[in-house]
């Protein structure tokens, strides 16, 4: 459609490499929200996390570019660990902690750096993760392909990915077969915090800043990705390759729109469209 569409601007290379550039940030938040929706949970608080790992990460870039990247990971991790303690040992549901967790981290965000962004212009080792090639394509996009690669594995090729699709196809069973089931739980909102760190890396190297607003809505994206490739909301069905493919499809899909002049109210529309009619694909397999 994008190739009948806009046949000179949306078939070709460099559209499809600013396509996956822009679609890795939201790609490595799919990932880690596949680990957490396949054992029947959400995470609405990775757009969030993401700006605030960005901002603590910015605070310490005095220290240099390694301190920032430790920073973001660290805080991504400290808040996704958060999120995975009240749900895991605290018993709160999903839904609630990590809109909770939204809340929270925005503040955090808000609070820590001021209410402004925090310029990064002048690290070029930060701003390698947003703007540096590797073998002449983005590192964003290498960094992307690396992470679901590893995600792939981890949940196809590991015990430990089968303990998250047995907790999340049936808690109890899994338990009485001896899962950690709590263990498992915690792990995987730990992982998605993680990989909001990253994200915050990817996104402040590509904007060289570290912005308490940055994110909004990114949530919405990683779940809708997550969907559209196949992972069940029910839990216990995941697909790493799926949600791959329902980035770039999603990416795809806006990055036509943009070039056909839609209003962003409008690509918001279609948006949650996509993600609504995505779901009711899945619903019939569940009943």
């Amino acid at each position: 459609v994008g190739a009948i569409l806009r046949p000179d601007t949306f078939p070709t290379a460099d559209n499809f490499r600013a396509i996956l550039t822009q679609a890795s940030v939201v790609g490595v938040l799919a990932i880690g929200m596949t680990f957490v929706i396949a054992t029947a949970g959400i995470d609405l608080s990775v757009g969030s996390v993401l700006a605030a790992a960005g901002v603590a990460g910015g605070l310490l870039i005095d220290s240099g570019s390694w301190a920032f990247i430790l920073g973001a990971l660290g805080f991504g991790l400290l808040l996704g660990g958060i999120n995975a303690s009240a749900i895991a040992f605290g018993r709160v549901v999903p839904f609630v902690a990590t809109l909770a967790m939204l809340a929270i981290a925005r503040g955090l965000a808000l609070q820590m750096s001021d209410k402004r962004p925090i310029s990064l212009l002048g690290d070029d080792g930060v701003r390698w993760f947003g703007t540096g090639e590797i073998i002449g394509q983005p590192v964003s996009i290498w960094i992307f392909v690396g992470v679901t690669v590893v995600g792939w594995v981890l949940l196809n090729r590991t015990r430990y990915g089968r303990h998250v699709v047995s907790v999340g196809g049936h808690r109890e069973a899994a338990r009485i077969a001896g899962v950690p089931v709590r263990r498992t739980i915690f792990s995987v909102y730990c992982l998605s915090g993680l990989l909001a760190g990253l994200g915050a890396i990817l996104l402040s190297g590509r904007l060289a800043s570290a912005s308490p607003v940055s994110g909004e809505l990114l949530e919405l994206d990683a779940i809708g990705a997550t969907v559209i490739g196949g992972t069940s909301l029910a839990g216990g069905r995941a697909t790493v390759v799926g949600t791959f493919i329902g980035v770039l499809v999603f990416a795809m899909i806006f990055n036509l729109l943009t070039q056909l002049d839609l209003a962003t109210e409008w690509q918001q529309i279609v948006k949650g469209v996509i993600i609504l009619a995505a779901v009711l694909v899945q619903r019939p397999e569940r009943i």
